[in-house]
């Protein structure tokens, strides 16, 4: 006899039995009560805590050497070079007063030669990229060198704003020969090899520049979060907070500096701070970088759709999708990309077309019926759901940390994840209202749309700023 269908996720859906006992037993996993978020936010802040005051603590609470609000007045016109995931990009940056800037910007695609490659052959790209920016942009004669910020959203240990090694390179990075090398003088010696009219004056973390760029048009923004292939914050943060700087920090008349939190690398030391499932388990325990940023593996865009591939394949082996149906590209780690999410997430058709086509088409599954894809749906959501609630968790810890709520902030967002998954942002605002009630009206969160290449032209200018100049 069959079994009777029921309904496990939103809309007139329907399951077996089987089906709808292993998705309730996934919703509990991936449930995070206010409790536990409360909790998530108090380890998180002790962790800032100790960064800060440079006891042992993988948030590593990094100075930016940004050590100048900016007014909003200020004009000029710099270069910005961000270096992040599958890209490069470079931006003409015209800032313009009034909190205005406008830009010019190009894409160049990194290969994955160069991801996993020597630190020589990057430089060179990036050099040879810039050069070709400058035609593009029609300021490859100019008499008098611009200015560049150069961002890079990986962890940087810096002793000034132009001096900055990158601790270690993540996402799917694994570079050479640059250790302990002084990446601004890298890019420079590189420039300078092809007579390139351009001074690097600032290194940066991507955060940090989102941070900046906000912050020029929006002077009470305290906070950057980024969500896209990776995940971090940056904040403002009162200079005699960061007792393992303050002596060699420049001086700073707003008595405050960005801090780059990386809270990817929350709970690196201490897992058990996390509310991990035997799914986060394996996905880094088979990542390039086992045991390294492993808050990030469970919000950001390189993982989540990971994570939603090894439930669908677990849920594969015990026959309750697909009809126990395996294909190569099922079994491909990483296939399975946030992308999807997004668009599973987004699909209203009533037999779900969209999602058909994305595990028939592109997975190479020969066959799947509506419950399946309802299945596959109701995965995704649980997956990016508890991603939206853990990051404002990790939010409300920053926002506590600088006691910043009854004067009212803005945080800025940005990145793919926050952008493209449906529902996201509401997901971040509900969870930020369970934490703090009515109080969360205090709380204006907008978006920063190129925010690391704008950044970085703002870095550059503060440098020259800090130098006197």
């Amino acid at each position: 006899m069959s079994q009777p269908r029921r309904s496990f996720s939103r809309g007139p859906l329907s399951g077996s039995d089987a089906q709808i006992e292993a998705i309730e037993e996934l919703r509990d996993h991936f449930k995070l009560s206010t409790d536990e978020l409360k909790q998530f936010r108090d380890d998180l802040r002790s962790e800032m805590e100790m960064g800060l005051k440079a006891k042992k603590s993988h948030m590593a609470m990094l100075p930016s050497w940004i050590c100048k609000h900016p007014t909003g007045q200020e004009i000029g016109e710099y270069l910005g070079l961000e270096l992040s995931g599958s890209n490069i990009r470079i931006y003409l940056v015209n800032v313009l007063g009034k909190g205005r800037i406008s830009t010019r910007q190009q894409k160049f695609v990194i290969g994955d030669h160069l991801k996993k490659g020597s630190i020589t052959d990057m430089i060179d790209f990036l050099a040879e990229s810039v050069d070709s920016f400058l035609s593009f942009v029609g300021k490859y004669d100019i008499q008098d060198p611009l200015a560049l910020g150069f961002v890079l959203s990986f962890p940087l240990e810096q002793t000034a704003i132009n001096k900055a090694t990158v601790i270690q390179w993540t996402k799917d990075f694994e570079i050479t020969g640059a250790d302990g090398k002084n990446i601004a003088e890298l890019l420079q010696i590189g420039l300078k090899r092809r007579h390139i009219p351009v001074v690097v004056e600032a290194v940066i973390n991507g955060a940090v520049g989102c941070l900046l760029a906000h912050s020029y048009r929006s002077l009470d923004t305290l906070v950057a979060c980024t969500i896209s292939t990776g995940t971090n914050a940056a904040y403002w943060e009162k200079i005699e907070e960061t007792t393992h700087t303050k002596q060699t920090l420049p001086p700073c008349s707003d008595g405050e500096t960005i801090i780059n939190t990386e809270w990817g690398s929350f709970g690196d030391d201490n897992p058990a701070l996390l509310p991990r499932t035997f799914y986060d388990n394996r996905v880094n325990r088979q990542s390039v970088n086992p045991g390294v940023h492993i808050f990030e593996k469970m919000v950001s865009g390189l993982y989540l759709g990971e994570i939603a591939r090894i439930i669908m394949v677990d849920f594969l082996d015990r026959r309750l999708l697909f009809d126990g149906q395996y294909t190569p590209e099922m079994n491909t780690p990483y296939l399975f990309e946030a992308s999807y999410i997004s668009a599973i997430g987004s699909d209203d058709t009533p037999d779900l077309e969209a999602t058909k086509h994305i595990l028939e088409s592109v997975m190479n599954l020969p066959s799947t019926t509506l419950s399946d894809r309802q299945l596959v749906r109701t995965i995704c959501e649980l997956v990016s759901q508890r991603a939206a609630r853990l990051v404002a968790a990790a939010m409300s810890a920053i926002i506590d940390k600088r006691n910043a709520l009854e004067e009212g902030l803005t945080i800025s967002m940005e990145g793919a994840v926050y952008e493209h998954i449906p529902n996201f942002p509401r997901r971040i605002n509900d969870a930020l209202r369970a934490i703090y009630g009515d109080r969360v009206e205090h709380i204006n969160i907008g978006i920063t749309r190129d925010g690391n290449g704008i950044g970085a032209g703002l870095a550059a200018m503060i440098a020259i700023e800090q130098k006197g100049k």
